[in-house]
């Protein structure tokens, strides 16, 4: 008798286990939800680097930057964003983060200053957004920027403007990846304009700008 019992019992506890078991892997695996709507933050602040640094001629090769910026709105909350799921999601803020690489026009260096505030050619740039929410956490949105002239303009201190003009390409997933068409990041920087000084110039502070998506 007692070991029919034994038996019985584990034969509950072993499928019971089993279900446990597969519902904590699905659970991890499954992550925050891809958040819909349209998210609009300002950039409050930020840094990045360029390797090599830029100079008035440069040097032979790409140029890689990479960098980090906080999203705030002074006010308050991201004001212009609008989250229709999940339900009781309001975007606070976040922090987007970057990292690519400016290719050279035929004969040229990318890290000369008139050639990045110019002709070089975003060979591609990745950038990704974590939000600050209130309310449940939404995944993170990713942003993948491929072959383009002319997305850093200004002067004495350049913008960078990531968007899809003729000829660009930008794949967006995660948290708000549609409608596919709206993906802007501009970084309002210091780094300095096509008539730069001696430098090289490998470290840059980003002032403002604006993330849209």
């Amino acid at each position: 008798m007692l070991r029919k019992l034994l038996t019985i019992t584990a034969a509950v506890l072993v499928p019971m286990g089993l279900l446990v078991i597969a519902d904590s892997g699905t659970a991890s695996a499954g992550g925050p939800p891809k958040a819909m709507g349209i998210a609009n933050c300002h950039i409050s602040s930020g840094s990045g680097t360029l390797t090599p640094g830029l100079t008035p001629l440069g040097t032979k090769g790409p140029v890689r930057i990479t960098f980090t910026a906080s999203l705030t709105f002074p006010a308050g909350p991201c004001a212009n964003s609008n989250v229709t799921f999940p339900p009781g999601v309001t975007i606070l803020g976040g922090t987007v983060t970057g990292s690519g690489i400016y290719s050279p026009p035929a004969g040229g260096n990318a890290s000369a200053c008139p050639n990045f505030d110019g002709p070089d050619i975003l060979r591609h740039l990745t950038v990704s957004v974590d939000w600050l929410t209130s309310g449940p956490p939404i995944a993170r949105t990713k942003i993948v920027y491929k072959g383009n002239a002319g997305t850093v303009s200004g002067a004495p201190v350049d913008t960078i403007t990531l968007d899809t003009p003729p000829a660009f390409t930008a794949v967006k997933t995660g948290s708000f990846a549609a409608p596919p068409t709206l993906h802007t990041v501009q970084l309002h920087t210091t780094i300095p304009g096509p008539g730069c000084g001696p430098g090289p110039f490998t470290t840059f502070t980003i002032t403002g700008g604006v993330v849209t998506v």
